[in-house]
């Protein structure tokens, strides 16, 4: 339905202003939001800038950087033995695989980043930085927006197995959420 509405001048005026503010001092996090929201060609496209978009653009949150962390037995060489076998660059993988390393890791870079595609997670420490108000982090990435999905391994218990890692990287690439191959642009 197309909005029939207008604004009189006055009111464009103030609603300029308003947002010459807003953009100065936001421009970066909303230009995040917009794209990690799937929604910035559709902006540029009103605004007639479309032109501003590269030709070939490549869907950076499928070809991004999986982050795997949590308690792991098994070691990282492995892990990514796992992902080869299924067409996957080494170096799309960021891993934290210390329990303890993972109560201070910077989640809150993950939020609105075009970098990362995915979160895989194991057992993890409920008291973390970042985490606010939430039970958990794990919690916390899943119920506030601009964070990449989130996928617990384990059935009945948070836990890293190759299988398990096995199982949420082909249940990401049947998503559509992910593809295989090389990390675009980062």
């Amino acid at each position: 339905m197309v909005n029939t509405e207008t604004l009189s001048i006055n009111e464009l005026q103030v609603l300029e202003q308003n947002l010459k503010e807003v953009l100065y001092n936001n421009f970066s996090e909303i230009l995040f939001r917009v794209n990690y929201s799937g929604q910035l060609s559709e902006l540029l496209n009103v605004l007639g800038l479309e032109s501003l978009l590269p030709y070939q653009r490549v869907n950076s949150k499928k070809q991004g950087v999986i982050l795997v962390i949590g308690q792991s037995e098994v070691k990282q060489n492995k892990l990514l033995a796992v992902a080869k076998e299924l067409g996957f660059d080494k170096n799309r993988f960021e891993f934290c695989l210390d329990y303890n390393e993972a109560k201070t890791f910077p989640y809150r870079k993950m939020q609105y980043s075009p970098k990362y595609s995915a979160v895989l997670v194991g057992a993890m420490p409920h008291s973390v930085k970042d985490k606010g108000d939430f039970s958990s982090m794990i919690t916390a990435m899943e119920k506030q927006e601009g964070y990449p999905p989130v996928i617990r391994m384990g059935s009945n218990e948070l836990k890293i197995t190759k299988s398990n890692f096995e199982q949420a990287l082909k249940g990401l690439l049947n998503q559509n959420l992910l593809r295989g191959g090389l990390c675009e642009g980062f």
